[in-house]
């Protein structure tokens, strides 16, 4: 089920299921309300502990909503992207439009090419509707059209787009999948064309929000990036780090 709170609050649903984006609200109430009604009957350290778990849940939704944004489009982390303002650019794991949406935001000028697997189980209810509604809420739907394809095999003609992005989707595929990826990425830009990757890292506000979740996430040494990408012949510019993430801004040489 998708998140329908976040249409209401921000117009948009990037197909983010309420529990990621809200779950900790409801943890939050829980816990507070059970140490509030039963804090006659229980041990004053099991009060203690329901109250921490709330006052943890409140601190996690409050880092979804405000610090993470999922239920919002992303803000351009690299101004220098596409600073020309026009031309092709290519979201590769487009999802529900979160970095589509952005990148029509950001630069009204560009035409956009979001790319995803939507035949995907993991994606099957976030289709192409849903990332369009998105881009139509932005005012850019004019600007976007959709392709499904494996990020690995893109359906692509060697540098067809002046600009490639994507944002949290490559870093889920295994190395194997990263190599073929970032090659694909390379051979669909142009020559001196940029690309703008953004991936999770591992710091304090994951660690808070999700905790143990987090186990499922790739731990690399901090060059691992720098060199997928310059074996991909993509030539990091610029690098920087958001809550939970890094970007890099390269240039294909």
């Amino acid at each position: 089920m998708n998140s329908m709170p976040a249409v209401l609050l921000t117009g948009y649903d990037f197909g983010y299921t309420w529990p990621w984006t809200h779950g900790h609200l409801v943890v939050a109430i829980a816990c507070g309300a059970l140490a509030w009604l039963l804090r006659k009957r229980l041990r004053r350290a099991v009060s203690a502990v329901l109250v921490l778990c709330s006052i943890w849940a409140l601190a996690g939704f409050v880092i979804v909503q405000f610090v993470f944004g999922y239920n919002r489009p992303m803000a351009l982390p690299a101004e220098r992207f596409m600073a020309q303002g026009r031309g092709k650019v290519l979201d590769v794991g487009c999802g529900g439009g979160r970095t589509t949406v952005m990148m029509g935001l950001a630069r009204p000028g560009v035409r956009i090419t979001a790319l995803d697997n939507f035949s995907a189980d993991y994606i099957k209810n976030n289709g192409p509707e849903l990332l369009m509604s998105n881009a139509k809420a932005a005012g850019a739907e004019s600007r976007v059209e959709v392709v499904s394809a494996d990020m690995r095999r893109m359906p692509f003609e060697a540098g067809e787009f002046d600009g490639v992005v994507s944002t949290y989707a490559i870093d889920h595929l295994n190395r194997q999948g990263i190599v073929e990826a970032l090659g694909e990425v390379s051979r669909v830009l142009k020559p001196g064309g940029e690309f703008l990757l953004v991936v999770f890292r591992k710091d304090a506000w994951l660690t808070v929000v999700y905790g143990p979740m987090l186990m499922h996430q790739r731990s690399v040494s901090d060059s691992f990036w720098g060199d997928m990408l310059s074996k991909a012949a993509l030539a990091v510019t610029e690098q920087g780090t958001l809550p939970g993430s890094v970007y890099y801004l390269c240039k294909r040489q």
